[in-house]
């Protein structure tokens, strides 16, 4: 064992050795960076994780909850950020029931808990006060089990009860909601709060009823059709929903008539503006008309009733005209031989009378005028022009009944500003290029010359590395002289070339002798 050990050491020993010096700094460093990760993992995994117990809650909740857990000895941390009380994991589910049983958390309000410890002889007063109180406390936790909303606060008024029916005034209520970060609240949500609340209260009608966010927008004027369109109490002052109906009306009128000129003359050389004025009058008319047959100048006749009248023979007729012999008491006259005639008769014709009702409601909202402007870059002519006008007019509904306004024109437009900062876009944009193939040339060269420089260290250490091997007589090779240019600087070039003939002449004697022999007799 021991010595498996030992030549697994000089091994390595052998092995460290034969590295460079990067090469050993990077093995260094990965394995401080293998035993910093499995210490933080064997930390990690070892520490508690904890958890959050509620979140969101408010101080005095917060009180209890760490009262409760300091009296039981429970583990327990605190996130101020987000009014958080941490726990460990496997002690949350148990500790929040425990908590449910004592009432904890109470959200911030109380509600009807109010009178479970009511003192007696308490006033009238004081009664209707803690009952208000219980109501608002009740309605705040109702409304803040909502998804979107975070925390709310209602203020409710109901006023005392008056003897007489007119002086008696309605109960009002206000809802301040703090929604969650990104999130908003649609009308619905808005409606079923208002009517969550009126719902709540004796008294209370949902126009009474105000919802505010915390942002300062009044949400309760969106509910109803009639508040989105006039203001809630009812005067005739122009709101800035009317505005914002019109500024839509608007944009959808434009975009028609702009997308459609565009597929003729192309992007961005259409202008399209238009003005509209909706009419948020709100009208009712009901009309009666009684008309007469046109034939006869008289109605449809319902009923006809005819009396007659006759008498003849001696004596007074019964119901004769008025008179002295008739009206006087005791005033007697001989009637017996005169012969009376009498005829009367009545005609009673009842017509049935011809009705035309007619009720007309006017919805608010229609167009009043439209006004719209249209300008195409370019020369048209009147021709031209006036298919264009009558193109614009069927998009955008215009009538000239209504006194509606529609201006075509063809004009030049101007693209000097246009043209510019596309030329500056231009100008930056090669000046990124530019500067771009500027620092990678720079790279490169850089890359280029450490090469160089690493390769020429490279070849000379070969080059000493295998003259120290020879012992110092190795003689380079001209074909080592030409791969390793470097063994010149190394040796000297008059030594190298000494070397040469040296070994030339050991090879070729008979050779150098004739040179010699030449030379000797030249100089001769």
């Amino acid at each position: 064992m021991m010595d498996s050990l030992k030549r697994w050491f000089a091994a390595f020993l052998l092995f460290w050795a034969s590295l460079k010096l990067w090469q050993r700094i990077s093995l260094f460093l990965a394995a401080f960076l293998v035993i910093a990760a499995i210490l933080l993992l064997v930390l990690w995994g070892g520490r508690t994780s904890y958890e959050p117990l509620f979140a969101g809650l408010e101080v005095e909740d917060q009180a209890a909850i760490v009262s409760y857990l300091r009296e039981n000895n429970l583990p327990y941390r605190l996130d101020p950020s987000a009014n958080a009380i941490l726990m460990p994991r496997g002690q949350v589910y148990e500790t929040r029931l425990s908590l449910a049983q004592e009432g904890l958390p109470k959200g911030g309000s109380k509600g009807f808990e109010l009178f479970d410890n009511a003192s007696m002889g308490l006033s009238e007063f004081q009664q209707r006060i803690t009952y208000v109180r219980a109501v608002e406390g009740e309605l705040e936790r109702t409304i803040a089990q909502m998804d979107t909303v975070d925390s709310a606060r209602v203020s409710v008024v109901i006023p005392e009860q008056r003897l007489f029916l007119e002086q008696q005034k309605p109960s009002t209520a206000s809802v301040l909601l703090r929604l969650r970060p990104g999130t908003t609240l649609g009308q619905n949500q808005v409606k079923s709060i208002i009517h969550l609340v009126s719902h709540s209260v004796d008294g209370l009608q949902p126009e009474d009823v105000t919802v505010v966010d915390t942002g300062g927008r009044i949400l309760s004027d969106m509910i109803a059709d009639s508040m989105i369109i006039y203001p809630p109490d009812g005067r005739s002052t122009v709101t800035s929903v009317q505005r914002e109906l019109e500024r839509q009306r608007e944009r959808e009128l434009e975009s028609k008539a702009r997308l459609m000129l565009e597929q003729v003359f192309g992007p961005g050389k259409v202008v399209v503006r238009v003005k509209v004025d909706l009419d948020f009058d709100k009208r009712s008319r009901s009309l009666v008309e009684y008309t007469p047959n046109p034939e006869t100048g008289q109605g449809i006749p319902r009923s006809n009733q005819r009396e007659e009248e006759s008498y003849n023979g001696q004596g007074q007729p019964v119901g004769s005209n008025p008179g002295t012999t008739t009206n006087i008491p005791g005033y007697a006259i001989n009637t017996q031989n005169v012969n009376s005639e009498y005829n009367k008769g009545t005609s009673t014709t009842n017509y049935e009378i011809t009705t035309r009702k007619s009720d007309e409601v006017v919805t608010p909202g229609g167009v009043r005028r439209l006004t719209a402007s249209v300008l195409v870059d370019g020369d048209l002519d009147e021709a031209r022009l006036g298919e264009l006008r009558e193109v614009v007019s069927s998009a955008i509904g215009y009538s000239e009944a209504r006194g509606d306004s529609l201006v075509v024109k063809g004009m030049k437009f101007s693209t000097s500003f246009a043209d510019s900062l596309a030329e500056e876009l231009r100008q930056e944009r090669m000046t990124r290029i530019i500067v771009g193939v500027v620092i990678a040339l720079v790279m490169l060269l850089l890359a280029a010359g450490a090469a160089a420089w690493w390769l020429r260290r490279r070849r000379a250490r070969m080059a000493a590395v295998v003259l120290e091997e020879e012992g110092g007589k190795h003689v380079p090779t001209i074909q080592e002289m030409l791969t390793s240019p470097d063994l010149l600087a190394f040796q000297g070039e008059l030594a190298v070339l000494e070397e040469q003939l040296k070994v030339y002449a050991k090879n070729n004697p008979g050779e150098v002798a004739n040179l010699v022999n030449e030379w000797l007799s030249s100089d001769g």
